[in-house]
């Protein structure tokens, strides 16, 4: 869904005037739904429509869930207290920006490429208008929200988008933190495979419907995460294919919008390519190759293989 979308036109027209204070805010929601680099998002396991709800009605006061005060960004006890203008310094096994913006500028040509910086400022006020969202599970609003945000709590991050596909490298301060993220983004693909995404619009109403199917994926990463989604509103269909890597301390996701129907085989081709770019960025930051194993070989063609192995023995006797 582009900018330019009926329900992000009628959601401006509601927010006109009320919303001028956080007009920076709104800046950094439309630059997110443009980019569709969310963590969420590059899961493939929620809408960039999550965001373009925000930008209306941004008056009303919101009572936040505790856990979420804290979201994005940084040092993972810091929270956004005392926020400002930069991000912190790399602290542990994080990698600076510079770094992650080598990787990136490596693999991918002719990327616009945005890092921790970019959104700092923006964090704390873009979570609060996430907390206006309606989830249908209840259950599943953390895990709608939280992976909304550009750069997850206790990381700093570098995004590079290039045409309809999107690569993020989010840095952790050590192998732990980052492997807690992706299997919480992998329990929440699993609990809300099926979710319902509401804003209330002063007199409208507008929903997305979103279902999402994990893949399977072959990876030299320690942990690995490949599904599909697909996002039903108003304004249309939205399909999106995704995989998520983990090495130590260090998580890299690719995600890429697509505009036709794909069958699963079809989704899984194509979880192989996204898999492939974002072992290569994974590979220049830990300073190793990270290459996905061969194949194993199905049963009928051990059972061929068995079988052709007999008749040359019987032929050789």
């Amino acid at each position: 869904m582009g900018c330019g979308s009926t329900a992000l036109r009628r959601a401006e027209s509601a927010a006109l005037g009320e919303c001028a204070q956080l007009e920076p805010v709104r800046s950094a929601i439309l630059k997110t739904m443009t980019s569709r680099t969310s963590a969420l998002a590059l899961a493939a396991s929620a809408s960039a429509f999550a965001l373009t709800l925000l930008v209306s009605s941004c008056s009303e006061p919101v009572d936040q869930d505790p856990a979420q005060q804290q979201a994005g960004g940084g040092p993972a006890g810091g929270g956004m207290a005392g926020a400002q203008a930069r991000a912190p310094e790399p602290a542990g096994s994080q990698h600076s920006h510079d770094e992650m913006r080598s990787a990136l500028e490596t693999v991918i040509e002719d990327a616009t490429i945005t890092d921790t910086d970019d959104w700092w400022s923006s964090l704390r006020d873009i979570n609060r208008e996430l907390q206006k969202l309606q989830v249908a599970p209840t259950d599943c609003k953390a895990f709608v929200t939280a992976s909304a945000l550009p750069v997850p709590t206790g990381a700093l991050a570098a995004i590079a988008e290039n045409g309809s596909r999107r690569t993020a490298v989010h840095s952790f301060e050590d192998a732990e933190a980052a492997q807690l993220y992706v299997q919480n983004e992998a329990d929440g693909v699993e609990r809300c495979e099926e979710h319902t995404i509401i804003r209330e619009l002063e007199e409208n109403q507008v929903e997305a419907e979103t279902t999402i199917e994990e893949l399977e994926i072959r990876s030299g990463a320690e942990d690995a995460l490949a599904v599909r989604r697909l996002t039903e509103s108003e304004d249309g269909l939205q399909r999106d294919v995704a995989v998520v890597l983990r090495h130590s301390s260090t998580v890299v996701g690719t995600a890429e919008s697509v505009e036709d129907p794909m069958d699963k085989d079809e989704a899984e081709e194509l979880a192989v390519e996204l898999e492939a770019e974002a072992a290569r960025v994974l590979s220049e930051l830990v300073g190793e190759e990270i290459v996905a194993p061969e194949p194993e070989p199905d049963d009928d063609e051990d059972d061929e293989d068995d079988d052709g192995s007999e008749e040359d023995s019987e032929a050789d006797s």
